[in-house]
């Protein structure tokens, strides 16, 4: 632009210098005058644009994160079960002149998914947990700011404005960038972020001293990368998943599991006892909570045994009677090396019956329709 209108850059360059804004200097060693002391104190905002609530809210937490610093939950319900860690690390607040909100202090530490344990199946709602009680009470009030600006300038008909247009800025913030960066949940629906208050509850200290359910991130064998997988309609083992997973990927040229195994990592999900995050006094969380006061090597013995034990019933079940020909949805986790082979994976297989030429697809019975795969990242 400038080698081919040299002097519209010109004109340019000079109305942008003369619209900018003079500020002049302020002496530091000067304290404010009465009059503006005055006025300070009868604002209802403070000098960041915080309500005077909020500001005390905000100097509280910095003083307890400064005495006792510990591990701050949000909850986030009635959300989209596809949301991925970015899509709520795009709200972190950017601007430098939020104290104290560095990598250290105010990241996100882990965005847990809220999972039934009994069949893996997303419960609706995120937990999200950051390092201090600050940084989760500043991150809670942006992200409400964004969703009030979305709610506000999202067309919701044909009568109703159109967007605003890149670098329409509203209260310090682009709308249009706002608008395109918020993915939590669509613009008519009510935005529930919520603080967990302690103590918490000793489901919710499982789930923040293992940075997810132990169940699921502290099993044995547990892969980089993993997927779940239920079929619908007759249900396969994991002996045939795997031959038809494996025949497929040969057919095709591909490595399903993103290693040298052309199928991924099957393993049937046994599920546990479901203690509710907000149980407290059932025997469940009485013995959740005895597991949290145990060390590492206490626990994995405790696994070990649990493990051996349920092993040995379910061979012992498996070998006096046979499987039903209709029997409950089984649940696989699949394990893969990489993210960029999970997602091919789900690409590829979900919703796609579960069938191959050359392996059992399952289809024994005379007009039986063959099973199809639901397979969702875990």
């Amino acid at each position: 632009m400038e080698q081919l209108f040299p002097e519209e850059t010109r004109r340019y360059e000079e109305a942008r210098r003369h619209a900018a804004r003079e500020i002049p200097r302020l002496p530091l060693d000067t304290p404010p005058s009465a009059p503006e002391r005055e006025e300070m104190t009868l604002s209802p905002h403070g000098l960041d644009g915080l309500p005077r609530a909020a500001r005390r809210l905000q100097d509280k937490f910095r003083q307890d994160d400064a005495i006792s610093p510990e591990i701050t939950v949000l909850v986030m319900r009635n959300a989209c079960p596809n949301l991925v860690e970015e899509d709520f690390r795009r709200l972190i607040p950017q601007g430098r002149h939020m104290e104290g909100w560095t990598l250290e202090q105010g990241d996100i530490l882990k965005v847990i998914a809220g999972r039934n344990l009994a069949t893996l199946a997303h419960a609706g709602y995120y937990y999200l947990l950051f390092s201090s009680r600050l940084s989760a009470f500043i991150y809670q009030g942006h992200a409400t700011r964004i969703f009030r600006l979305v709610s506000a300038h999202t067309p919701a008909s044909l009568a109703s404005p159109i967007p605003p247009p890149p670098g329409y800025m509203v209260d310090g913030m682009d709308a249009n960038a706002a608008i395109e960066s918020f993915a939590l949940i669509p613009a008519s629906q009510h935005l529930e972020l919520r603080q967990l208050n302690s103590p918490l509850s000793p489901m919710m200290e499982s789930l923040v001293k293992h940075r997810g359910y132990p169940s699921i991130v502290k099993r044995e064998g547990k892969s980089p990368y993993e997927a779940r997988l239920i079929l619908d309609g007759p249900q396969l083992s994991a002996n045939t998943v795997r031959h038809v997973l494996h025949t497929s990927g040969k057919d095709m040229a591909v490595a399903w599991s993103g290693g040298q195994e052309i199928a991924p990592k099957i393993s049937k999900w046994v599920p546990r006892a479901n203690v509710n995050p907000a149980d407290r006094d059932s025997p469940q969380a009485t013995t959740l909570a005895a597991a949290n006061a145990r060390t590492e090597e206490e626990q994995m013995q405790c696994d070990y045994d649990r493990l051996q034990s349920s092993d040995f019933a379910a061979s012992k079940q498996s070998s006096g009677s046979e499987m039903a020909r209709r029997t409950p949805r089984l649940v696989y986790i699949l394990g893969f090396k990489t993210e960029a082979s999970l997602r091919s994976f789900i690409a590829f297989w979900h919703r796609r019956e579960m069938t191959w030429r050359g392996a059992d697809s399952g289809k024994d019975v005379e007009g039986d329709l063959p099973p199809v795969a639901n397979v969702e990242m875990l």
